[in-house]
């Protein structure tokens, strides 16, 4: 493990849906050996270096959304609904179930948690950055 310099003022949307999500089965299930793509993680360190939250969100991925996401089709939505609502980017966080966006202003992540609170897609909400964490 490499610490990276924190990443600062990028708005975080994150969405835990009323799923629970079993870390061992999605292990046990994950074929590697199948896969066409791996995550360049020396690219993502330097964007990451580079505070270049354009590129970043350009190459989030996660391998074990090929295990969660054709059981639980609520992570691909949640995904799709925060891109469609103003984020640059989004991914399931580790084996699921939370789903994360990244948005280029606070302004859009924040009507982004408003309209996901009114439609009751998730158990848990937070809107985070730098200086504070919003709960639903």
């Amino acid at each position: 493990l490499t610490q990276l310099a924190p990443l600062t003022g990028i708005p975080v949307l994150l969405i835990k849906p009323n799923i629970s999500i079993s870390t061992p089965y999605v292990y046990k299930h994950l074929k590697l050996n199948e896969l066409d793509y791996h995550p360049d993680n020396k690219a993502v360190i330097s964007y990451i270096k580079d505070n270049n939250i354009k590129k970043i969100a350009a190459s989030l991925s996660n391998v074990l959304e090929t295990v969660t996401i054709p059981e639980n089709p609520i992570i691909a939505e949640l995904k799709h609904y925060l891109t469609e609502n103003g984020a640059i980017g989004s991914l399931m966080s580790g084996s699921g179930p939370t789903v994360f966006g990244i948005f280029r202003d606070r302004r859009t992540a924040k009507e982004a948690f408003t309209k996901v609170k009114a439609q009751n897609l998730a158990k848990q909400i937070y809107l985070a950055n730098v200086h504070n964490v919003r709960r639903r």
